[in-house]
């Protein structure tokens, strides 16, 4: 199945959100919600996505999960013996490992300001880090520019941009880039939680 960019863009993110909003879809994508919606439509005509109710979007089992993990294959196969990206992908680890570290530190601190500060120091590094891979997967500069969004609102003073799990938070977009990244280098979560621990 050789999706067009949009379709894939948009089957992708509600592969990763595993249900999602049109609103969040548009967060995730940028594109125009009246373009998402022609999309999730066409997907749901194909079989591949579905509207639970609510506003909400998920894919069809197993058909949708099936197309999105297809898709990642003919898009980024050639990129699964990289050397370059491999080096890429184990200093991301080392960073996610970090990240979860210093997020559970701040959750149980009770959102001391020093705390949430390493925190976003760590989310500054993964933009940074971000930008050296871009040039594999282009798409990737959306999430350094969904972290800077997310980061505004924290330092705004706004917390729950840190966890929430219904918001475009900096804890959701970090999840997010890890199960791209994996599925991009067809790895399951589970061997690559294994290895790193």
């Amino acid at each position: 199945m050789n999706l067009p960019d949009e379709s894939y863009a948009v089957l992708n993110g509600v592969y990763l959100r595993k249900m999602v909003t049109i609103d969040v879809l548009h967060d995730i994508t940028a594109m125009p919600a009246d373009e998402i919606r022609s999309v999730l439509d066409d997907l749901a005509t194909q079989g591949l996505a579905v509207d639970v109710g609510g506003g909400n979007w998920m894919l069809e089992q197993p058909d949708g999960v099936r197309a999105a993990i297809a898709a990642y294959d003919e898009r980024y196969s050639d990129l699964r013996t990289s050397q370059d990206v491999l080096t890429w992908y184990e200093r991301f680890e080392v960073l996610n490992a970090q990240f979860l570290t210093t997020l559970s530190a701040w959750q149980t601190s009770g959102s001391d300001d020093a705390a949430l500060d390493k925190v976003l120091r760590l989310v500054d590094r993964q933009i940074k880090v971000l930008t050296s891979f871009v040039g594999f997967v282009p798409r990737y500069q959306r999430y350094a520019d969904r972290f800077e969004a997310a980061t505004e609102k924290v330092e705004a003073g706004h917390t729950e941009w840190v966890t929430s799990l219904t918001l475009d938070s900096v804890h959701n977009v970090w999840f997010e880039l890890h199960e791209d990244i994996l599925t991009v280098l067809g790895r399951p979560r589970d061997v690559a939680e294994a290895e790193h621990g």
